[in-house]
């Protein structure tokens, strides 16, 4: 954040004791990130939000109407940076930082993909006016899923042009992750084209380099992208470490990746300076479950990291990585005072948590009170797939008495692969195999340019569910329904599209759970808590189901995130993934 010479002028005069401190933290432990000390006796002064003192008396700081906060018993750390996440599905980007602030975690750096998605230009500038109404520090990243491929997907599309003006926004700090790396190793012109917008700016890139090696991945650091949140294995995490990514590791809601990652990294004595724990996102059902930035470095802590270690690698690494330092991640004279009181540091229990001096969140509990914006109406229940929706919609008529089918089959949460499968279609449809375990899944265009319905079949989920509905999928954020039976796969669809977006399971023609996302189909306008336990009930249910996942809905989440292996699905088709190609359904 720039400063006027002014602003300057008063941190000097504040260091100096000539004008007096707002705030002065004693009695505490400073961790020091900087030095990779535990420092006792040192005093913080605070002026117009930011640090101007750290030593070992601010007595000279302390006028009649400055506040005394008295750490005594307390570790005092930066404030934490999840430096790699995403804020904008299932609570509004407000709430989900409500969620992060008594953990902590007082700046992110985000990607604004589902808005972007959505509503293209639109909906960054939606996110960025968003964040601006909260306190915790939102470091905005321009996305790069918008569309992750032109060819497969079927989301709002950034121009250049439109790039350019939001790369030229004070509030953005540089490109989301660029996730379809295959089309990097093709010279893809137009992923070329957006590099060198952001080259030319300076600023940072951030990738997404799952299942790259060797030539591919040095291949995509020399793009100039500078980090990968994706190394699931200690081999993925030293190769990049060794080709200068910044590598991240994740312990977030849809992947934990610490435990098959830190510990061998730890053992092999190679330098950690460039790494960053991140969560790569987290719902409010987690986040109300296990913490945010505090439970990762819990985690990292239990894992063999030292908690010196483990609070670098979530405050000075990435705030050093993102250009922002000058601002955030560490206790020094001229940075934000951004400051978490940790009463227990080994099990990193927060007391109290402040941005800019100001107390915002203490004892699990967040005290900011402001008011979110008003949403645009017209962005409200704004699903629309062009066609009225029957039965007869999810009828899929067979080419032969015994066909061939492509199955995605769910090998994780995540990655996916191909079976082909011979179906009975004595009655000239295929249909589902509810006890051996095969949905059909059914893709509409979100934006009611085609009518026409993009079909799969999927193995592997294991509940035994007439329909499940969601509009929160990887990146399409479109509405798809997976079930075994027609009739309730129609009735999914219509509460869905009636509610504006969301998750539904029904099955004996009952509604059996719904949570609606009437923005967008993206997000509810509830506040993030009642979110939490709807999200819970949705999977509570599918488990109860039959369902092995502990999240059953990010299974299906992922279905068209098309930079995965192997078979995907999205609005225009079954996608093979490996070979940036639509498939046909039907492999006779």
């Amino acid at each position: 954040m720039a400063r006027s010479k002014e602003q300057i002028a008063r941190l000097i005069r504040g260091a100096l004791g000539e004008v007096k401190a707002d705030l002065i933290v004693s009695g505490g432990k400073l961790i020091n990130v900087y030095s990779g000390e535990i420092l006792p006796g040192v005093e913080i002064a605070v002026l117009d939000g930011r640090i101007c003192y750290v030593g070992p008396s601010a007595k000279h700081s302390r006028g009649d109407k400055t506040e005394i906060l008295d750490a005594a018993g307390c570790y005092i750390s930066p404030g934490f940076i999840d430096g790699h996440t995403h804020i904008g599905h299932y609570a509004r980007p407000f709430e989900n930082l409500q969620s992060f602030l008594p953990h902590g975690t007082t700046s992110v750096v985000a990607s604004c993909d589902e808005l972007s998605s959505v509503f293209g230009l639109r909906g960054l500038k939606l996110f960025l006016d968003e964040i601006e109404k909260h306190p915790l520090r939102v470091y905005t990243l321009v996305s790069m899923v918008a569309p992750q491929d032109p060819l497969l997907c079927s989301t709002a599309e950034f121009t250049n042009e439109e790039i350019a003006a939001a790369l030229d926004d004070a509030r953005v700090l540089g490109m989301g992750e660029i996730v379809s790396w295959l089309r990097l190793t093709q010279c893809d012109d137009e992923l070329l084209t957006r590099l060198e917008l952001a080259s030319r700016r300076g600023q940072i890139i951030h990738g997404h380099t799952a299942g790259a090696r060797d030539r591919k991945l040095c291949a995509v650091a020399a793009t100039g992208i500078s980090s990968c949140h994706e190394p699931i294995r200690f081999e993925d995490a030293l190769e990049r470490l060794r080709l200068g990514y910044w590598t991240m590791l994740r312990e977030g809601s849809l992947r934990q990746d610490l435990a098959t990652t830190l510990p061998e990294l730890i053992a092999s004595g190679v330098s950690l300076q460039r790494l960053i724990l991140v969560t790569d996102s987290m719902t409010p059902d987690d986040v109300a479950e296990r913490g945010h930035m505090d439970n990762v470095v819990r985690r990292a802590i239990a894992l063999g990291l030292s908690p010196l270690q483990a609070i670098q690698a979530v405050t000075l690494s990435p705030a050093v990585y993102s250009g922002i330092e000058q601002d955030v991640g560490g206790i020094a004279p001229g940075r934000c005072a951004d400051l978490v009181l940790l009463d227990d540091l080994d099990a990193c229990h927060v007391r109290e948590v402040r941005v800019g001096g100001q107390r915002v969140a203490g004892n699990g509990v967040s005290e900011f009170r402001g008011e979110a914006m008003l949403l645009p109406q017209d962005l409200l229940r704004s699903l629309q797939v062009g066609l009225a929706i029957s039965h007869a919609v999810f009828k899929i008529a067979a080419p032969s008495a015994n066909p061939k089918v492509r199955v995605i089959e769910l090998v994780n949460q995540t990655i996916t692969a191909e079976r082909i499968v011979e179906f009975n279609a004595a009655d000239g449809f295929v249909e589902a195999n509810l006890y051996g375990d095969i949905l059909k899944v059914a893709m509409f265009d979100r934006h009611g340019r085609s009518p026409q319905v993009a079909f799969g079949f999927v193995n592997g989920l294991g509940a035994k569910v007439g329909a499940v509905g969601l509009t929160t999928n990887l990146d399409e954020n479109t509405l798809m329904i997976v079930g075994s039976d027609d009739a309730d796969m129609a009735l999914c669809a219509n509460v869905l599209l009636k509610a504006g977006g969301g998750m539904a399971i029904v099955d004996g023609g009952q509604v059996l759970e719904k949570l609606e996302f009437v923005f967008g189909g993206i997000f509810s306008l509830n506040p993030w808590q009642e979110v939490g336990k709807g999200m819970r009930r949705i999977h509570s249910r599918l488990k109860a189901m039959g369902s092995s996942f502990d999240k059953p809905i990010f299974a299906l989440n992922f279905l068209p995130f098309v930079t995965l292996p192997a078979l995907r699905i999205t609005a225009r088709g079954l996608v093979n993934a490996k070979e940036r190609r639509i498939v046909p359904l039907f492999a006779d």
